[in-house]
């Protein structure tokens, strides 16, 4: 939504950045399906994901302890990215590999 991206975070890839994606629970935490360098290219093209702090970070299961879960995540973001911003050369530049 709307010019406020550089305040407000948005997601394309949930309708509702309040509740975790996995249990609808409403203590999140807003997670980067691409971090470190890209990062900022997560929040430009929305690529966040609310999920409660076990699923984030603290647990086995959680998206940065489990590499499939992060990898679905990414995968389901770059379908995004491949449906409305690019082609897959394109997303390879700006995120340096491709996850499908």
């Amino acid at each position: 939504g709307g010019n406020g991206m550089d305040k407000g975070l948005y997601s394309v890839l949930t309708d509702d950045l309040g509740h975790c994606i996995i249990t609808g629970d409403c203590n999140v935490a807003i997670h980067h399906v691409f971090n470190g360098p890209n990062r900022r290219l997560s929040e430009k093209y929305g690529f966040l994901v609310p999920l409660r702090p076990d699923w984030h970070n603290m647990m086995p299961y959680s998206v940065h302890m489990d590499q499939q879960f992060d990898e679905s995540l990414k995968r389901k973001a770059q379908a995004y990215y491949e449906t409305h911003y690019g082609n897959r050369d394109d997303f390879r530049r700006e995120f340096g590999k491709s996850y499908l």
